[in-house]
């Protein structure tokens, strides 16, 4: 399930067959309009499982300075999809974030 958003288009971030994606403004970190409902589902339905979040930071660049801002957007997305989690009862210890440069969005997937 995807979250749009409408901004223009930036490469997608890679998508595991179980993923979540929720995609966000370019250059922003908010949680987008219908996120927290989708977020919620997976927190309900999740049983044991942890949650993996990945943000990536939607780099259009390999330039380092480039690279490190992109990697901090991608951190703060990872980490306001994982507060919107724990937020509705998910255990900070059962979430599990990560960021990357590239891609766009974020991904939310259950880790058996």
């Amino acid at each position: 399930m995807v979250v749009a958003s409408n901004s223009p288009p930036v490469a997608a971030a890679p998508r595991a067959a179980n993923a979540i994606t929720v995609e966000f403004v370019t250059g922003s970190a908010a949680l987008p309009p219908g996120a927290a409902a989708v977020l919620k589902n997976v927190a309900t339905s999740r049983g044991q499982a942890v949650v993996a979040v990945t943000g990536y930071g939607d780099a259009t660049s390999s330039d380092p300075d480039a690279q490190s801002t992109a990697l901090s957007l991608g951190l703060s997305r990872a980490q306001a999809v994982a507060n919107a989690l724990t937020g509705d009862g998910v255990p900070a210890a059962s979430v599990r974030v990560g960021a990357e440069a590239g891609g766009r969005g974020a991904s939310v997937r259950l880790v058996q």
